[in-house]
């Protein structure tokens, strides 16, 4: 009994948990069977609990981690489990967003059949529809909690979406003058400077100086991740080998690029970065396999 209330004093506040609770009865089993065999050899049933007790040392740090692995799965479920609910004012305004975006889009191709496949007036006839529509469904997007992210402070994401706002503006009439009767080139590139460019500086100081706004359970899938990726380029032959294979790759596929927009048009050379891409993704899989093959033959 003694035993039994010290095991318990020793574990009080903490988490109670099924494996805690095996590892308490363990110990109460394994204190009674000391004190005995103390008691066998002549010691007094104080002095054989007091030394069993002063042998076991401190094992509280084990039920720490218990503890600690509990709260994990409790803030996992918590973040993982239960998907944030959508406010019915978010829900009207994506609604309302994806609606006028939506609208803006058929009343270009309307414009654009009725006025005789006419890319100008047809993109102009949807600026006003794009730049409201973007920008709201930027600041909503940002401003949401989701079941990975905490919601960003509304001020911060309102001059993310004036930033987009104005980047689509000057797109759009960009793209407007490009397709206009004897456009200026000059006068196109002009556009993007008071409105794409501002805004795209904005957008990059915004995010170089973004605070973290995930969840505790991503972060920790994160370090899981990343501990698991660092074991994949301990060697720094193979990592030498990897930079060398992906240079050669991007190198060649950018010559191949350039000679085919010369010899032909731009868009038979853009697929040549799409096999790029393929063949990155092959050397990261060839050097994971390798990593996987050399751990087994360990």
């Amino acid at each position: 009994m003694m035993i039994k209330k010290y095991v318990d004093d020793l574990f009080h506040g903490y988490e109670s948990t099924a494996e805690l609770e095996d590892f308490k009865e363990e110990i109460i089993i394994n204190l009674k069977d000391r004190v005995q065999d103390l008691e066998k050899a002549g010691k007094s049933s104080d002095e054989a609990f007091a030394e069993a007790v002063s042998e076991l040392g401190d094992i509280t740090a084990i039920a720490d981690d218990l503890s600690r692995e509990k709260r994990k799965e409790i803030i996992g479920k918590m973040y993982v489990d239960t998907k944030p609910k959508l406010s019915a004012g978010y829900a009207i305004g994506y609604t309302l967003a994806a609606g006028v975006l939506l609208f803006g889009i058929i009343t270009s191709l309307i414009t654009y059949f009725s006025a005789g496949n006419n890319l100008f007036i047809a993109i102009s006839s949807f600026l006003p529809f794009v730049v409201p529509a973007g920008a709201a469904l930027t600041y909503l997007g940002l401003t949401t909690e989701t079941t990975a992210k905490y919601p960003m402070d509304w001020k911060r994401a309102l001059i993310y979406a004036l930033a987009v706002g104005a980047i689509l503006f000057g797109i759009s009439i960009s793209s407007s003058h490009f397709f206009m009767e004897n456009s200026d080139p000059a006068a196109i590139l002009g556009v993007l400077v008071p409105f794409v460019l501002p805004g795209v500086l904005v957008i990059a100081f915004l995010m170089l100086t973004e605070k973290k706004r995930f969840k505790p359970w991503l972060m920790q899938e994160h370090e899981r991740y990343h501990e698991a990726y660092a074991g994949y380029y301990k060697d720094t032959e193979e990592v030498t080998k990897r930079g060398m294979l992906s240079g050669a790759l991007w190198i060649g596929a950018i010559g191949v690029f350039l000679l085919i927009w010369i010899l032909t048009n731009i868009l038979y050379s853009l697929p040549v970065f799409l096999f790029a891409i393929v063949g990155e993704l092959l050397i990261e899989y060839r050097m994971i396999s390798k990593h996987k093959r050399n751990s087994a033959t360990k």
